[in-house]
């Protein structure tokens, strides 16, 4: 039985707008680790290196382009980015997000809450 997983991507237009969009990745049950049974895994892709960062609580990251095409998953904390179109999305502890927008406005980003973020980046 297949299985998707959904998240978060923020990218840039043609005109250099950043705007959010959704990356589905589909899984598949698979034979991963024998002998533990199957379970659902997705395509293995790409990446080049990774990275762990802290950001303290109330930290704001004015309107920016991403550095590098890159995963940001939160580990802990809550993060909310915002897209230079004015869209907000937010991404708590367990949640990830692909930042494709290297290019053109970029987006905002903000710890939420009263406790830092804690971010592990994998460039894509």
């Amino acid at each position: 039985m297949a299985f998707a997983l959904t998240f978060s991507q923020l990218f840039s237009d043609t005109i250099g707008e950043s705007h959010f969009g959704s990356v589905n990745l589909q899984l598949v049950t698979r034979n991963f680790a024998p002998p533990a049974d199957p379970f659902d895994v997705s395509d293995f892709a790409a990446a080049t290196r990774y990275g762990f960062l802290r950001a303290p609580s109330g930290w704001v990251g004015d309107l920016h382009p991403s550095p590098m095409s890159m995963w940001v998953f939160v580990l802990s904390g809550e993060v909310e980015f915002e897209a230079s179109d004015g869209e907000r999305r937010r991404v708590a502890a367990g949640g990830a997000i692909l930042l494709e927008d290297t290019t053109g406005k970029g987006h905002q980003s903000r710890v939420i809450g009263d406790v830092p973020a804690v971010l592990a980046v994998v460039q894509v």
